[in-house]
């Protein structure tokens, strides 16, 4: 028996449930989370990057301050760990540099750029270096546990997000992270490309260029990534992490500067997910699309979700959702599954299904006795 069709679970597990007007808040909520633009006052950037840096990163890290300078406007440091006392000068600058740019109206970008252990998810620190031993992966030198540094930094008021080029960047925001908006360039376990012409701050650049200074959520410049991580020879995807239950933070200070539509490449990629609901499904497909949309505001975007199949007994709900409504839901939510990535909606929903041949039963009465005779 095959384990992957027939997994012991299938037979013995309950799946947890939503009641569906929770489910549809959820969604609606995620959606909103995803796409609503917010201005800043002002916006501050701090990079980050090691004394004994041998990857070059330094001019990728200026080529990035710049295009923030440049396209949007924001105010923009740098700078560069020390390897004597490394955890505490890197700890003291942060601190130092977020108590004199804090404030209600203020985002406070953090941006690193180097190496870091590449560790799954059942770890108790995270720890950052400037070298890396090419074979093993071990780091080499002096060390900082980033996990420690967060926290006093997130401590002064306004927002604050992180940006991190690094292997395993994943590591930096763990299943119960309960800390600022966090973009990496690889997932857990996972390595960050050594070419620089194919990496994770590269292909930011990229995006944030083509944006033109509009002022997309953080949540949004991710999807655009993720979409093109092939393409562009990123190798492993990278990962987004939401701060729970905020709003995606707004690359951008103007409300009055034009609004990003959605292209064509864009509305074709998705996430396939499913949800089990308490009690009867909605049938109706208008009804689902209803309730989908209350109280989202006109001019967010198409949201594109679409409930793809519901079925009654099981109250299974599968729907497809743009990649960064996706990377806005809970994520520590059971009831929901991720299914797959794909680039279309159901392609067989319009069509009746088809039922297999049924071979009728053999007569009874006599004549079947007689004949078996």
């Amino acid at each position: 028996m095959s384990d992957s069709l027939h997994p012991p679970p299938a037979f013995l597990a309950k799946t947890p449930e939503k009641v569906t007007q929770q489910f549809i808040r959820e969604v609606r909520d995620s959606v909103n989370h995803a796409m609503q633009f917010r201005p800043y006052r002002v916006t501050h950037v701090i990079a980050f990057h090691w004394e004994n840096d041998k990857m070059n990163v330094q001019q990728l890290e200026s080529d990035l301050l710049r295009t923030f300078r440049n396209k949007y406007g924001f105010q923009t440091t740098s700078f560069k760990i020390p390897l004597v006392e490394s955890h505490l000068k890197l700890m003291n600058r942060l601190c130092d540099w977020s108590r004199e740019r804090q404030g209600d109206d203020v985002l406070r970008i953090f941006v690193y750029s180097g190496h870091a252990d590449v560790v799954g998810l059942h770890v108790t620190e995270w720890n950052l270096a400037g070298r890396s031993d090419h074979h093993s992966g071990m780091l080499l030198g002096p060390k900082i546990d980033w996990w420690s540094i967060r926290r006093p930094i997130e401590q002064y008021s306004g927002h604050s997000c992180y940006i991190f080029d690094c292997c395993s960047g994943g590591t930096g925001a763990l299943r119960h992270y309960d800390g600022a908006e966090f973009m990496a360039a690889r997932a857990w376990e996972q390595n960050a490309t050594a070419d620089p012409r194919f990496s994770f701050t590269k292909i930011l650049i990229d995006t944030l260029n083509s944006l033109g200074g509009r002022p997309p959520t953080f949540a949004a410049i991710y999807s655009q990534i993720f979409r093109h991580a092939q393409t562009n020879r990123i190798g492993a995807c990278p990962v987004h992490v939401p701060k729970t239950g905020s709003c995606s933070v707004t690359i951008g200070r103007s409300m009055d500067s034009q609004r990003i539509t959605r292209s064509m490449e864009q509305n074709s990629y998705r996430v396939l997910i499913s949800v089990k609901v308490r009690g009867d499904v909605q049938q109706d497909p208008a009804q689902w699309s209803a309730w989908l949309t209350q109280n989202i505001p006109k001019g967010i975007l198409s949201t594109d979700v679409v409930v793809e199949g519901a079925f009654q007994g099981s109250g299974l709900v599968l729907l497809t959702v743009p990649i960064e409504v996706w990377t806005m839901m809970p994520r520590n939510d059971t009831a929901y599954k991720f299914i797959a990535h794909v680039s279309s909606c159901n392609i067989l929903k319009p069509a009746r299904p088809t039922a297999l041949p049924i071979r009728s039963p053999p007569p009874s009465g006599k004549e079947n006795v007689q004949g078996a005779r």
